[in-house]
């Protein structure tokens, strides 16, 4: 189903003029995904600047595909240009993250406007649902989660379990739910509840 999934948003992404070639990568390419893994897509727009395309994929895709929101991976820039989309409000892990390259690649796209594309509620999501398959998965990422944390102000992380501080996190992004995202937070709590108990 997932390898389905990628293929049509390939084809979605293959009707874009600058796009030369779109190619699976990661856990999906190797065989190795699971329930909780996401689509790793490459898209390549070599003779083109990377970096703009992906400022530009969401209004690009915006009307063919379900996006409940986006976010930029601005920690890997100038390298590598990464922008992640939800696509399911029933499973809050079916996130597409493309990865934009070009031949030669530019690197004119920074940190700092990616930083100031991202919306402070969406990029939270993101971190809490990476950061639950981390957990799930017996990744460490307790300092993670404890940095999520910290960003909302919730307090006293150190004395805190890495489910507690989760919960915590997904109690405030249900607090603070936007327009047109209440049921995909809500699948957020039930994957939650489903994956921790």
């Amino acid at each position: 189903m997932l390898k389905n999934k990628a293929n049509e948003i390939i084809a979605i992404l293959n009707e874009i003029p600058l796009v030369k070639k779109c190619t699976i990568y990661g856990s999906l390419a190797n065989n190795t995904h699971d329930e909780l893994s996401d689509m790793d897509i490459e898209v390549d727009v070599s003779g083109y600047d990377n970096g703009q395309f992906m400022l530009e994929l969401v209004d690009l895709l915006k009307d063919k595909i379900s996006i409940y929101y986006s976010d930029y991976a601005p920690s890997l820039i100038p390298d590598k240009y990464i922008v992640s989309f939800a696509i399911d409000k029933d499973n809050p892990f079916l996130i597409i993250d493309l990865c934009c390259i070009a031949e030669p690649h530019c690197t004119t796209v920074t940190k700092q406007q990616a930083i100031s594309k991202n919306e402070k509620y969406s990029h939270i999501l993101k971190l809490w649902t990476a950061n639950l398959k981390h957990y799930v998965r017996g990744v460490e990422c307790y300092d993670n989660i404890a940095r999520i944390a910290k960003k909302l102000s919730i307090e006293e992380t150190d004395t805190k379990d890495e489910v507690t501080i989760l919960d915590e996190v997904l109690c405030w992004l249900e607090s603070n739910v936007e327009a047109g995202l209440g049921e995909f937070v809500n699948s957020c709590r039930r994957m939650f509840e489903e994956l921790v108990n």
